[in-house]
């Protein structure tokens, strides 16, 4: 695999990782409780595709 793509996909898993770190902090002090749990799922959606980024990143990397 091409070393310039499977750092992309390194780059990718990592800002989702961050993102979905970040957006569960807000957990349980958003105004709203419809947002908070929107919030809580949007970060769990972040974390689960950084989950598959590593995953590629680890299967590919070999």
């Amino acid at each position: 695999m091409n070393p310039s793509f499977l750092k992309y996909i390194l780059q990718l898993a990592d800002n989702c990782l961050i993102q979905g770190h970040r957006l569960s902090e807000w957990c349980g002090h958003a105004p709203i409780l419809e947002v908070d749990i929107a919030l809580s799922n949007m970060a769990l959606d972040n974390i689960g595709a950084a989950r598959s980024f590593f995953s590629i990143c680890w299967l590919t990397g070999r």
